[in-house]
């Protein structure tokens, strides 16, 4: 007998001991091809994809997934969510996306889909629905990251397209009619070409691959980046920043829909002798400038700096998760995106991108040294005190 209750205790157990479980509802009369729910899990230096419609755990057992047998209703457990990033998906799975008309991307719209987060880590409940009357075959609900949830919405007509927005990384406003470039890292060939529309966005269905890609527009510096459509074909989408010329060193930070507010640090000489430390609420005039062109407080970014007056010294550049600040060895700010692009003499000198996998609240990127010269740095820590943040 103990042993039956012995096996009961644990059962309960294993079943109720989770961080967050993950639960999508959608109206499946009212479906035009088949609704799943997918889980994307970035572990162990790789991504994995969950996908709703199977009863398939997780390679190392870590996400759970429940279907019912009358469909309309797809659910995830995740038992442990620290160190860990999970983008919540759904798609209308079976539509033909090649041969979708109008009214097949109103599909997911029309039939109510629903995602509810159950947050027992931190003791919250999160509801989002996706609005009425949005067309698109691909719905992204949000990501829990290092075990924090963050709501946001994206909807994307097709599965396998890169989405890129384009903005002045002074003004924060679009670009429309920057020049887009998309090449094949494999093969060499230009797989898409085009101009950013009214709102600065541009996108392009992509196969499975790496790519480059070229950014430009006149009165404004050439830049580049780099991605990846992975096996599962979900969505790429990015915002990138374009500055406009300029000699001096302009240093311009974006990243991704979290956490909502990254900000940028730059600590140096001042022409006139002594120190200077700039950041968004302690923006000193330097010269007569404010160094500080940009603060974004909304996610994506840019937040861009210039070194107006240079001067005999080192300077440092470092990127507080603000918004995070009084997390502890956290992972949000490894998981941001977050992306710095230097430029100097009218041309991009370095980029960076944040360590993944790294804890800590505060990334110090890079110096220049007393010869104008960029040394890369790439160390991650905490702090939540602002003034501190450059040591």
């Amino acid at each position: 007998m103990w042993k039956f209750l012995l096996s009961l205790m644990l059962l309960f157990s294993f079943v109720y001991s989770y961080d967050f479980k993950i639960t999508v509802k959608w109206d499946e009369m009212a479906m035009n091809g088949e609704a799943e729910a997918v889980l994307q899990y970035y572990h162990d230096g790789k991504v994995e994809t969950i996908r709703g419609n199977l009863d398939k755990p997780s390679s190392d057992g870590n996400v759970l997934v429940n279907r019912t047998l009358t469909g309309g209703s797809q659910e995830f457990i995740i038992k442990n969510a620290k160190g860990y990033l999970f983008n919540i998906w759904v798609v209308n799975d079976l539509m033909d996306e090649e041969f979708a008309q109008e009214e097949d991307y109103m599909t997911l719209s029309n039939a109510h889909v629903q995602v509810w987060v159950e947050d027992r880590l931190n003791h919250g409940g999160f509801q989002i629905k996706l609005p009425e009357n949005t067309p698109g075959l691909v719905f992204r609900a949000g990501a829990i990251v290092d075990g924090h949830f963050y709501k946001f919405f994206e909807v994307f007509k097709k599965k396998r397209i890169y989405d890129v927005t384009i903005i002045d990384a002074v003004t924060g406003k679009p670009l429309p009619g920057a020049t887009v470039s998309v090449k094949n890292q494999q093969t060499g060939e230009t797989v898409a070409m085009g101009q950013t529309n009214a709102k600065g966005n541009f996108m392009t269905p992509v196969e499975y691959g790496a790519y480059d890609v070229l950014f430009g527009k006149q009165g404004y510096l050439e830049a580049k980046h780099e991605f990846k459509m992975g096996i599962d074909e979900l969505p790429v989408s990015m915002n990138f920043a374009l500055t406009p010329v300029v000699n001096e060193y302009r240093i311009v930070l974006t990243w991704g829909a979290f956490p909502p507010d990254l900000d940028a640090h730059l600590s140096g000489p001042k022409p006139d002798g002594g120190m200077f430390h700039i950041w968004w609420r302690n923006k000193v005039l330097i010269g007569g400038k404010n160094f500080l062109d940009r603060d974004d407080q909304h996610s994506y970014g840019p937040e861009t700096i210039t070194i107006y007056k240079p001067a005999r010294g080192v300077y440092t550049y470092a990127v507080h998760n603000y918004s995070g600040r009084n997390q502890r060895h956290s992972l949000d700010l490894s998981y941001s995106q977050a992306h710095v692009d230097v430029y100097a003499d009218g041309r991009l000198q370095a980029s960076f991108d944040v360590p993944r996998s790294k804890p800590g609240n505060v990334w110090e990127v890079f110096k220049i040294d007393q010869n104008m010269q960029i040394v890369p740095v790439y160390q991650m820590y905490d702090e939540t005190d602002s003034r501190n943040v450059i040591r």
